[in-house]
């Protein structure tokens, strides 16, 4: 269930920001609503994060700028579906990792051994 979940927010993600980034700046900001000077930043940040999403790598780290990013928008911009949606799935990755597929499984492993290693344990 979390692979899906990450899999799915990250395939959002990256459609969102490609159709932002790839459009006409003026027809993204009144798609939108919002402010050029915040339409593009939010638009890199979402590839970005959809990006490491889609890889696996660093779910829980990017849960939190979900996190954020949605607690954000919430509070500047008014209530809307997107940034609430953001701020759920990012607690819930934050909070269950990455799931199936995720790199945070490897580099736990990884982690584990290298304390195993470090206590002589």
């Amino acid at each position: 269930m979390t692979g899906t979940v990450r899999l799915l927010l990250a395939v959002w993600l990256l459609i969102s920001a490609v159709r932002t980034l790839g459009s006409d700046p003026r027809q993204a900001v009144l798609d939108q609503g919002l402010p050029l000077a915040v339409v593009l930043p939010i638009a890199g940040l979402s590839f970005a994060l959809g990006a490491f999403l889609l890889t696996g790598f660093m779910s829980r780290v990017c849960g939190l700028a979900l996190v954020g990013l949605g607690v954000w928008q919430v509070a500047s911009f008014g209530f809307a579906a997107a940034p609430v949606v953001y701020a759920v799935a990012g607690a819930y990755l934050a909070l269950r990792g990455g799931g199936a597929w995720a790199m945070d499984i490897y580099v736990q492993k990884m982690q584990d051994r290298a304390r195993n290693r470090a206590t002589g344990g």
